[in-house]
């Protein structure tokens, strides 16, 4: 708790007032009454703030001394003096998690505390940080006869103070931890290299997840979509990332498998679904695989030439090593009754993972067993504990939080007896910081880890392993009705119709689940959990996946054509076939002419390139007569699907003008070879006699 330290000030001295004459004191009554002026502003009082942590996250043995650690801030712009500063201990232990809270809020009025230990506190500067430390020894009257329980205690320096409590623990608590392993949500298929990369760094959120979980007994809930993304890049993959997906899978905690990209499998079973959605393909993400040196030297041996490239199926894809099945972790709340029968009616083994307060037995905020009929309880209270710890910054702040996180699992053990609790980590916890920042990487590693040892590290914990709470008695538990997210349910069956129009379009391709697939892990991404209180973002996303199928669906189809003037009796009619998709398709263009006074080849078959515009020459041939023919074209798959919009192309036929036209030709060409023929002839009659005249060898008497 953060209160306000005064600095100590001298007090100045004053002088004794001599009595005031008469004009005087009528010149100070004027000044009086006159308009105020502006009062000088006190300066601000330099404030202190206060933080007190137990060691060892609070837990303290019957019996044993007590260290706890205040760190002590300068948050002004004043030097503040050193002061004595006090630790006192509640003997009379909180009554519930309730109380605990009122405590920690420093809200709690009335509360007896006996002093029990005190240290000095230096001077601090403006801006500076010190720690002092206050232990109590374990036969001081504070600690002695204490019982099992949750005790506050309060330090104090000078005016201000810090709350905390201790927790006192005889024996341990069964309790197990599960920690996702899931990247932020998405709207594309599958993580690309850039991502990869960036969340695998050394300060990225993947790589801190891992570290925090390294050597400790916690549960893995994996996001299968992230090995998946990671071995589909096969050789392009991100050093870092092959080194991370390495370091997962030999890693000995338990784990099971989240729906692919994390999916909300309630928002399915609610939208009518038998089962819930899985990937048809990821064929469409697959990096090309690796090529063999084609001119090896005689010593070498070709790449991949003794062993073949492993095959990358759909199972080898999403592998996430040896995992518990049917497990599934819905958005928090969502699961009623109805959702879990519909979960377990296909799949009699299923188990949902839901929070304590989503249950009739924990709606009031009680804690209740890990294990139920079909059920895995998480409980809400300890899960927001920790999340806060996960979304601390500086260490004494995480200190603090880890002490109160703690106290709620001693209330919540309580409340359970005997079953084992189960606990967890939100998805995306500790991304946030306490200031709300998001990019909250530097220290991410320290505040998850801080997070989980509350659980794991711990001497008054005793770690569950998932086999042994699947194996305790289930207890009677029921989930409570959720007020279902109907958004979310329309979502999943507008999906589907858009998976059938996605269908049909498929067809063209050699492979149609190169399309299928790559709409349907889109569509799982929208539904992933980790969209849960970004309804903004969420919306964007439903948008940009409504776009990106709009497209998709019509990607295939014919150019609206242009108007043809048919004016010989054969001729070529141009057909424009657009294909948008990044893949190879065979089509069949189709043209039915409304009138028989044309006959056009009525199937020809297409392949178009990819992203391109491929052009067919259909043959035309017209008969006699003139006139307007309609051409309907359109276009089918294979599997004789119609495949886009429908065509219509209006062709103007005038086939008799060619016939005319030759005839005019035919008659203009005889015509003048007729004509020169005549002049000829009567060139040479003109020329007849006046050649006879000239001729010298006749005689005069001839």
């Amino acid at each position: 708790m953060t209160t306000d330290l005064p600095r100590r000030q001298a007090a100045p001295r004053r002088r004794p007032l001599a009595p005031l004459p008469a004009a005087a004191f009528a010149v100070l009554l004027g000044l009086a009454c006159a308009a105020p002026a502006h009062a000088a502003v006190e300066p601000d009082e330099p404030t202190a703030d206060l933080t007190l942590a137990p060691a060892a996250q609070g837990f303290l043995r019957p019996g044993a001394s007590l260290t706890t650690t205040l760190t002590v801030e300068n948050a002004s712009t004043e030097p503040i003096e050193g002061a004595t500063a006090t630790l006192s201990i509640g003997r009379t232990p909180l009554a519930d998690r309730t109380q605990l809270r009122a405590w920690l809020d420093g809200t709690t009025q009335g509360v007896t505390l006996t002093p029990a230990g005190t240290a000095p506190a230096e001077d601090l500067a403006p801006g500076a940080q010190d720690t002092v430390g206050i232990a109590v020894p374990a036969d001081h009257e504070a600690l002695e006869g204490l019982r099992p329980g949750v005790y506050p205690i309060r330090a104090q320096l000078g005016d201000a103070t810090a709350e905390s409590v201790v927790v006192i623990e005889e024996e341990t608590e069964p309790v197990g931890l599960v920690v996702p392993i899931t990247a932020a949500p998405q709207s594309s298929g599958l993580l690309g290299a850039e991502q990869l990369a960036e969340l695998t760094a050394p300060e990225g959120a993947l790589t801190a997840q891992l570290d925090a979980v390294a050597g400790t007994e916690a549960i893995l809930a994996i996001d299968p979509a992230i090995p998946a993304a990671i071995r589909a890049l096969r050789d392009t993959a991100p050093e870092s990332a092959v080194e991370w997906l390495d370091r997962l899978m030999v890693m000995p905690n338990d784990r099971f498998a989240l729906q692919f990209a994390d999916a909300d499998v309630a928002a399915q079973l609610q939208a009518g679904l038998e089962t819930p959605l899985s990937p048809i393909s990821l064929e469409a993400y697959l990096a090309a695989p690796p090529q063999p040196d084609p001119t090896p030297t005689p010593t070498e041996t070709v790449a991949g030439a003794s062993e073949p490239e492993e095959e990358l199926d759909l199972d080898a894809l999403l592998d996430i090593g040896d995992a518990e099945p049917s497990i599934h972790w819905p958005m928090p709340g969502a699961v009623g009754p109805g959702v879990l029968d519909a979960l377990r009616t296909p799949d009699p083994d299923a188990i949902a993972l839901v929070p304590s307060d989503a249950t009739t037995q924990g709606a009031d905020g009680s804690a209740v067993p890990a294990r139920g009929d079909g059920l895995l309880i998480y409980d809400a209270g300890v899960t927001a504990a920790l999340d806060d710890v996960a979304g601390a910054t500086g260490e004494p702040a995480r200190d603090a939080a880890a002490v109160a996180a703690s106290a709620e699992l001693w209330f919540a053990g309580e409340q359970a007896g005997d079953a084992p609790l189960l606990v967890a980590l939100d998805r995306g916890a500790g991304l946030t910081d306490e200031d709300g920042a998001d990019d909250a990487a530097a220290d991410l590693v320290d505040r998850l880890s801080a997070a989980v040892d509350v659980v794991t590290g711990s001497a008054a914990i005793d770690a569950q392993r998932l086999p042994q709470l699947l194996d305790a008695a289930p207890a009677a538990v029921t989930p409570a009705e959720p007020s279902a997210d109907e958004s979310r349910a329309a979502f999943v069956t507008e999906t589907m119709e858009s998976e059938k129009r996605i269908a049909r379009t498929a067809t063209v391709l050699e492979d149609p689940t190169l399309l299928t697939g790559q709409v349907r892990a889109e569509a799982l991404h929208v539904l992933s959990v980790g969209w849960d209180g970004e309804r903004s973002a969420w919306e964007d996303a439903v948008a940009a996946f409504r776009e990106r199928t709009g497209e998709r669906a019509n990607a295939v189809g014919i150019e609206p054509p242009a108007t043809v003037q048919l004016i010989s009796a054969g001729a070529n009619l141009p057909v424009w076939i657009r294909n948008d998709l990044p893949y190879e398709v065979t089509v069949t263009l189709v043209a039915r002419p409304d009138d028989p006074r044309l006959d056009v080849v009525e199937f020809t078959q297409v392949v178009a390139q990819p992203s391109s515009s491929t052009t067919i020459e259909v043959p035309v041939e017209a008969r006699v007569g003139n006139g307007d023919v309609d051409i309907e074209l359109s276009l089918l798959s294979p599997e004789g699907e119609l495949i886009g919009p429908v065509q219509t192309v209006e062709v103007t036929v005038r086939a008799d003008w060619e016939r005319i036209g030759i005839i005019v030709l035919v008659a203009l060409v005889v015509g003048l070879i007729g004509t020169g023929i005549v002049r000829t002839v009567l060139r040479r009659r003109r020329a007849t006699p006046a050649e006879t005249d000239d001729d010298p060898s006749k005689g005069p008497d001839a």
